[in-house]
């Protein structure tokens, strides 16, 4: 009997048979017969294709300590089916990049690696991942977690967990969804700030209510390296940062300040994401709080951005056909995607995974908050964009700038800094 955990698998490599086709002739009367003829067709079936022979005895797994655990089972599973052992290499996630860049090219890097999805423009670069199919588990996943590790019109990863922001608020002070903004500010709401350098990350919802999105995208949904808030919408945040944000955010107040307040129920709300949750879920009670959407300031959607993680595959692996099938059919497995959450707490990309965590507050009230969030570019010219634009957005709360003549340097310092 197969391993509850593990399911029924079809055989790798398609085997097929062709239905048998039947001719009958039809024959002619007996007086006719030295006229007549009669035809047989005979019956064919192809051959069944036999599937591939691995090429490997081992892939080799790079992974942190939270992702490794729920592989071992249907690691043993996939051996005992192909004769393919599975190694894994325990790392620290922040280190798996810049290891990988380095160590894959020279043919010691691992088989498959775990890692962020804004490493993609990076990794695909420097030549050392190569894209995915993931037939029939593509649709298994959300669309914006697909979509954060497609990248040049190819997909390079498969998600397996997200994340993004949303309003955390404290029951008593706000025990409903606000239906504004106005709403919201009345009763208070925080971002955590820094007086120097702001934090355009999660003031980005605040920023795309205006239509003032961070780049420009191709019709396939990836960006392109053109900043798309040089227009009126960035013009009118701007504004709006100068006249009425710089009445509601306290620049001087950072993460530990406002996580003081809001557990001590000082503050209302706090825009946020999930890792701050747990503190606030604990100091209020399981009741005491809710995760709500953030309202819109300039009128259109708010926009989060999503950030992903996934399993790249190596361009270097000696058998991409059954690496990827390890990846597809095993690693993407229903059972497996929730105990990847169950030990690591992080949002799945995995529909059934995520609809298992339904009891979950802080996981499906992120999730759920985080239904139109967008990946967050991982174009390379992302790396250009974040200092001047956090730097001009704390100066505009401060009001220390003019926002128009503001707004107009960050974009040309940004597209100084893009064009390099």
């Amino acid at each position: 009997m197969l391993n509850a955990r593990k399911r029924k698998l079809l055989a790798f490599g398609a085997i097929t048979a062709s239905a048998a086709l039947v001719l009958s002739g039809c024959a002619a009367s007996d007086e006719a017969s030295d006229s007549a003829t009669e035809t047989e067709t005979e019956t064919t079936e192809e051959e069944p294709e036999a599937p591939a022979d691995p090429s490997i005895d081992s892939i080799t797994i790079w992974a942190d300590d939270l992702t490794v655990p729920p592989l071992e089972g249907v690691a043993a599973d996939f051996e005992a089916d192909t004769g393919i052992a599975v190694e894994f290499v325990i790392k620290e996630f922040g280190a798996i990049r810049e290891e990988a860049i380095t160590a894959i090219p020279t043919g010691e890097g691992p088989d498959l690696m775990v890692g962020a999805h804004d490493w993609t423009g990076q990794l695909v670069s420097a030549g050392v991942v190569a894209p995915v199919e993931l037939g029939a588990a593509l649709s298994d996943f959300t669309e914006n977690s697909v979509a954060a590790f497609s990248y040049d019109g190819s997909l390079y990863g498969m998600p397996y967990a997200v994340e993004n922001i949303g309003l955390v608020c404290n029951s008593d002070l706000m025990p409903a969804q606000p239906a504004t903004w106005d709403e919201l500010a009345e009763a208070g709401v925080q971002i955590a700030l820094n007086p120097d350098s702001g934090d355009p990350y999660h003031m980005y919802p605040l920023q795309t209510s205006f239509g003032a999105f961070v780049f420009e995208k191709n019709e396939d949904g990836s960006y392109k390296p053109n900043l798309d808030m040089n227009n009126q919408g960035g013009l009118d945040f701007a504004q709006w940062l100068y006249d009425e944000g710089s009445q509601v955010f306290d620049v001087n107040a950072g993460y530990d300040i406002v996580n003081e307040q809001i557990q001590s129920g000082e503050l209302a709300c706090w825009i946020t994401g999930p890792w701050a949750a747990p503190g606030i879920a604990e100091a209020l009670g399981e009741d005491g709080y809710e995760i709500y959407n953030i309202p819109s300031v300039g009128g259109e959607t708010p926009v989060q951005f999503l950030g992903a993680r996934g399993f790249y595959v190596s361009a270097q692996t000696e058998d991409q056909l059954f690496v990827t099938k390890f990846l597809t059919e095993y690693i993407a497995n229903a059972d497996v995607q929730t105990e990847i959450f169950e030990l690591g707490g992080r949002i799945p990309a995995h529909k059934d995974a995520l609809a298992a965590a339904a009891d979950d507050k802080i996981t499906s009230g992120f999730g759920a908050v985080g239904v139109n969030a967008e990946p967050m570019p991982a174009i390379p010219a992302m790396n250009s964009v974040w200092a001047s634009w956090g730097a001009t957005q704390a100066a505009l709360l401060q009001q220390a700038v003019d926002p128009e003549e503001a707004w107009t340097k960050m974009i040309e310092d940004i597209e100084t800094a893009i064009a390099g």
